[in-house]
């Protein structure tokens, strides 16, 4: 992954945290400190949501931002990203490689469609007309924010052949901020043709706020979820994979499955494309 590594993370709060599940793919780019999220819209009934949360103490969150549907490009030349998050004054992105900590998981525990594992001999390509308008993040040290439970067994098999165990990884990615007095993570996009902004700055009241980006269904039986491959999906936006060469996710689930996710249905997980 060409994140920047860093091994600890800082020993407080951070001021903004993003969260990112469902058919994401991160591509990390440290040259430009930049992560591009592709959202893949040739998954069926999966539908792009995002929200910014303003969180208090001993209060209800305050909704700042919610959008829903797939984006607007902001700018046209070129066409990229729909959504750009970035630090003022510029940050960084890297990418949290220690323990299990308050604040986060290895990044390591995501997978990586790029690594040994997966596709690593493969020129792996992306469908850019399926995947942007993207969403841009310039800051934020990136990490695992939730594993799939330990009481699910996973399989990867490739046709009829059984490759390998799948241990637990991330479903849930997220990037931690941290902002200085003075500082500020703004947002931009376009809703109705028309530009819209939003400035999180550092709060004196201790208030933190939360970016929720979503690309699930917005609501799927568990039973039926069951048999849905998530790497099936992330396919449809490959194209340089060949058939023959395409993973499958097997996941058997116990007997009683508590109402938690990743074991009361298939892992709706985020990946990243990044590779060394």
């Amino acid at each position: 992954m060409p994140f920047t590594p860093v091994q600890a993370m800082p020993n407080k709060p951070p001021n903004v945290r993003i969260f990112m599940t469902g058919q994401l793919m991160l591509q990390p780019n440290a040259e430009s400190s930049a992560c591009e999220v592709f959202v893949n819209r040739s998954a069926p009934n999966h539908h792009l949501t995002i929200e910014v949360r303003e969180k208090r103490n001993d209060q209800p969150d305050e909704i700042l931002m919610r959008h829903y549907g797939p984006l607007a490009f902001r700018n046209m030349d070129p066409p990229v990203d729909g959504l750009l998050i970035a630090r003022e004054p510029a940050g960084s992105v890297s990418m949290y490689t220690g323990r299990w900590g308050k604040f986060g998981d290895a990044l390591t525990a995501a997978i990586d469609l790029r690594s040994e594992e997966f596709h690593a001999s493969n020129e792996l390509r992306i469908d850019l007309d399926a995947t942007r308008p993207s969403i841009m993040i310039q800051d934020g040290i990136f990490h695992t924010a939730a594993r799939t439970s330990d009481k699910l067994k996973m399989k990867l098999r490739r046709g009829n052949k059984e490759e390998r165990d799948m241990p637990s990884f991330a479903t849930l990615i997220g990037a931690n901020i941290y902002l200085e007095e003075g500082e500020a993570l703004n947002l931009s996009w376009r809703e109705m043709g028309i530009k819209k902004a939003l400035s999180l700055k550092k709060s004196k009241e201790g208030a933190t706020y939360e970016i929720y980006i979503i690309n699930d269904p917005l609501f799927e039986n568990p039973e039926a979820a069951k048999t849905h491959d998530e790497l099936a999906e992330y396919y449809k936006v490959l194209p340089t994979v060949p058939t023959d060469e395409r993973l499958k996710l097997d996941v058997e689930f116990p007997q009683a499955a508590p109402a938690e996710r990743g074991t009361s249905r298939t892992p709706c997980m985020p990946v990243v494309v990044g590779g060394p």
